[in-house]
């Protein structure tokens, strides 16, 4: 959406709680219908068939974030939406813009994609992933590079 120099942004960013499973459907559901959304991917290796492959999941389970022009749009019937956060006063929460941005400005920089490391070795570990490793979250040789994991006696299946 375009907007003025000067003009108030209408857009006011929620957060919506889906069912199980239907992040990815309720952002494609909204885009449809020109909602604005952010949804952060964990990217990490997985081996299928003997083959190692890119995945992907929602980093937030369950959550969408979207962003909201409540004079030309609405979310009223998408399938797979459980409800909105409420804030305190029983309205919709509304998050912070700037929050958001930095929130997609993580997403841009990788922070969330495991599976940079292993094409570029010289690439430090974002933050997020490392967060995920020291939980456990991640594997740690999931941050390794495939020759690094050879050399630490990993096997192919154990680096995925």
């Amino acid at each position: 959406m375009c907007q003025a120099a000067g003009e108030p942004n209408p857009v006011r960013w929620h957060a919506a709680v889906t069912n199980p499973g239907c992040e990815i459907q309720v952002r494609d559901a909204m885009a449809r219908r020109g909602v604005d959304t952010v949804l952060p991917m964990l990217r990490f290796w997985r081996v299928r068939n003997r083959k190692r492959i890119i995945a992907e999941r929602p980093l937030m389970a369950r959550i969408v974030v979207f962003g909201l022009d409540p004079s030309s749009q609405h979310v009223a019937g998408i399938y797979g939406l459980e409800r909105i956060v409420r804030g305190a006063s029983d309205r919709w929460a509304v998050l912070d813009q700037g929050e958001v941005q930095d929130l997609r400005l993580r997403i841009l920089r990788g922070e969330f994609d495991a599976t940079l490391r292993q094409t570029d070795p010289q690439l430090e570990v974002p933050p997020l992933i490392r967060h995920l490793v020291k939980i456990g979250a991640l594997p740690y040789s999931a941050t390794c590079t495939h020759k690094a994991a050879r050399n630490l006696g990993l096997k192919f299946k154990d680096v995925a």
